[in-house]
């Protein structure tokens, strides 16, 4: 019975971050531009973010959850400008200075890019219906009924979604050691425009299409 809540949770986990996104294509360029750890973090920030919003739809934290919900539209705003602040940045890098100066990791530079990714995630409240759905869709809504249970279908969402982005990070990786230093540079020109619409498009829809957010 826990093995099926948690492998259920992990699939829950794999499915749910393999959309393409803001946050997969941040993990991309920055696995490109720096490498593996560094595109392993964008995803560590969502998978954390993937147990907040697992939580919530999982324990129907109410309090929070109706907060998220109620103010989804704000949060949305700021989300989607973050994104275009995300894109901006992105597209004006200097991917060569940027690709020889990273050569060593920073702590700073690699906290701030988990928390970029946690905020991006978390300030998108609507993940947490898709979570529900997910747990509908699964049965886990019978199958997790104690406080254990659903704290073992959690974990293995954080596993799942570790692992997709692991792969993800892992396999661009590979490409970007046989990819010449000069074409990160239009990558991140590809990748920071991608971003910025990305931006763009949520600021309209949720400023014109409000109610496709529900």
């Amino acid at each position: 019975m826990i093995i099926d809540v948690f492998f259920n949770g992990m699939l829950i986990g794999i499915l749910a971050s393999m959309p393409v996104g803001a946050l997969a294509v941040l993990s991309v360029q920055r696995t490109m531009s720096v490498g593996l750890i560094a595109g392993f973090i964008i995803g560590l920030g969502a998978a954390v973010a993937d147990i907040i919003h697992g939580m919530i739809a999982a324990f129907s934290v109410s309090i929070i959850s109706d907060f998220l919900i109620k103010y989804k539209i704000i949060f949305g705003i700021v989300g989607s400008l973050f994104l275009l602040f995300i894109g901006y940045r992105i597209f004006g890098t200097d991917a060569v200075k940027e690709f020889k100066k990273n050569k060593k990791f920073s702590k700073r530079k690699l906290a701030n890019d988990f928390f970029s990714s946690l905020f991006i995630a978390v300030s998108n409240p609507v993940n947490i219906i898709g979570f529900g759905g997910f747990f509908a869709s699964f049965g886990v809504a019978n199958q997790a009924t104690t406080t254990f249970q659903i704290i073992t279908l959690l974990f293995g969402v954080f596993i799942g979604a570790l692992l997709w982005w692991f792969t993800l990070s892992f396999i661009v990786n590979i490409f970007r050691k046989k990819i010449k230093v000069r074409s990160i540079f239009w990558i991140n020109r590809i990748m920071g425009a991608f971003v910025f619409l990305l931006g763009v498009a949520l600021l309209v829809l949720i400023i014109f299409f409000p109610n496709q957010l529900n």
